[in-house]
């Protein structure tokens, strides 16, 4: 599902914005994130430019889209067994996208997956149990963390996104 965030000031001291993505996040602190992101300043024409660049931001969007698609197919037709499974989770913390706290829940969840849909072991179910730990933790550790997740699986299941 893809999630729409839209941010303007009613004084003009920020810039009219709008985010998009899998992950959004607007908060009453001023924080503003997606996958894809735009501002433009209320100048003269802003009106004008704010059409177009939403209809470069949804196209982007899209092209993420499908690369995510692409992602998840490879990451699905990946298997894992547990001895690799087990060397990824050790990769992931040196990356940075689990903490030493997290391993003993992210095998927990390897080996008793929350969804039955993840019962088979492949790429996809070991980066869906380490994606269930992030729900503990805030959107901005999450995010950041989950960066570094896409990268250690894009690299274990050959998968070029460009993302």
């Amino acid at each position: 599902m893809e999630l729409v965030g839209i941010r303007n000031s009613h004084d003009k001291t920020f810039p009219a914005g709008l985010v998009a993505g899998t992950k959004v996040f607007c908060c009453h602190n001023l924080c503003f994130r997606g996958e894809v992101q735009i501002a433009r300043k209320h100048t003269r024409f802003a009106e004008r430019d704010l059409r177009h660049l939403t209809a470069r931001a949804m196209g982007q969007l899209g092209n993420k889209r499908e690369s995510r698609g692409h992602r998840i197919l490879r990451y699905n037709e990946t298997t894992i067994h547990d001895q690799r499974a087990h060397d990824i989770v050790i990769r992931a913390l040196d990356a940075g996208a689990i903490t030493t706290t997290q391993v003993p829940d992210v095998i927990r969840e390897w080996r008793e997956p929350s969804h039955s849909q993840f019962q088979p072991r492949t790429a996809l179910s070991l980066f869906n149990a380490m994606t269930e730990v992030h729900k503990r933790v805030n959107p901005h550790t999450a995010c950041r963390r989950g960066k570094a997740l896409y990268g250690l699986f894009d690299s274990e299941t050959g998968v070029h996104c460009g993302n």
